[in-house]
């Protein structure tokens, strides 16, 4: 890691101000929180007692309380959906855009529409590279959804018998062992998994290798410069989570308060949250999308510059 890196990703992001709109594409999940806490607050109003009270068929199928809590289950699949599918694709489309662009940004003219471009051919590359690299977090949340399927049949089949109390804290206490075991293991893997993939993306476009190929590299890469990438990830991801994390301690508080001002009865104070609570949202997705270009452009850099020294 060289000590000017900062210094020359802010000044490609000042030369070609476009990779703000990148980083904007790479931190739109941002956008999904304001969305969330407009859905949990319906969720704390809604008014579960009617539901308890429901007991014909007729009332079940066509009763108001239910057609709400239909609703209100289909907003939050859509908002899931949107949040971890669409803002998935885009973010990586966003990422191959700036990956590409700052490794053609000494050799020829780049524009927001090229990077775009050329993220586009890549895109189908860095879904493969992220299906290889995040294969072992899958595994353990299957894993983890089996043990939650065989416990919860194993305490229904005792509702047919009279097991001692022993047994079913021992058949508990196991199943939840192995889910905190399980669970313990997801995170240094999706943390590790995060930072293999996002050298794996800049080996792939840097060399112009297939996705297999790139993980095989980018494995042998990081065993021979095991220093500068562990400086790499405390530098760049440590402070970007410590950056994001005090950004969020002041918008998000913030954003609650106003959110829960939306529902008043009061016009004027419904729409003068609501025009605050958009002002703010935007505002936050703007300085996210800015430090998360600094950063992509910093860790592409950084990895074009071990390539260099010991490709």
């Amino acid at each position: 890691m060289t000590p000017d890196l900062l210094a020359r990703s802010l000044r490609l992001l000042r030369q070609h101000q476009f990779f703000i709109w990148l980083g904007l594409g790479m931190s739109l999940s941002s956008l999904f929180g304001t969305g969330w806490r407009l859905w949990l607050a319906q969720v704390v109003t809604f008014d579960f007692a009617g539901l308890a009270s429901l007991q014909s068929i007729e009332s079940l199928l066509f009763s108001s309380e239910v057609a709400q809590m239909q609703q209100l289950l289909i907003r939050g699949l859509l908002l899931a959906f949107g949040q971890f599918v669409l803002v998935w694709l885009v973010a990586l489309w966003a990422e191959a855009g700036v990956v590409t662009a700052v490794t053609h940004a000494d050799s020829q003219p780049i524009s927001l529409r090229q990077s775009l471009r050329w993220g586009r051919q890549w895109l189908g590359r860095f879904l493969a590279i992220d299906l290889l690299v995040f294969f072992p977090w899958f595994v353990i949340a299957l894993l983890m959804f089996l043990v939650i399927l065989v416990l919860a049949l194993v305490l229904a089949s005792f509702a047919s018998s009279e097991p001692s109390a022993g047994t079913v804290l021992a058949t508990t206490g196991l199943g939840l062992t192995c889910l905190v075991g399980l669970a313990g293991l997801l995170l240094p893997v999706g943390l590790g998994s995060l930072w293999f993939r996002l050298l794996t993306f800049r080996e792939a476009v840097l060399h112009g290798v297939a996705g297999r190929t790139a993980v095989r590299h980018t494995w042998q890469r990081i065993r021979h410069n095991l220093g500068d990438i562990f400086v790499l990830v405390v530098v760049l991801w440590g402070g970007q989570t410590i950056l994001l994390s005090a950004l969020n301690f002041v918008t998000a508080p913030l954003l609650t308060w106003l959110t829960s001002l939306t529902t008043s009865a009061t016009i004027a104070l419904a729409v003068a949250s609501w025009l605050a609570v958009t002002a703010v949202t935007v505002l936050t997705w703007l300085l996210r999308g800015i430090l998360t270009a600094i950063v992509a452009i910093a860790w592409t850099l950084a990895y074009a510059n071990l390539g260099e020294e010991k490709g």
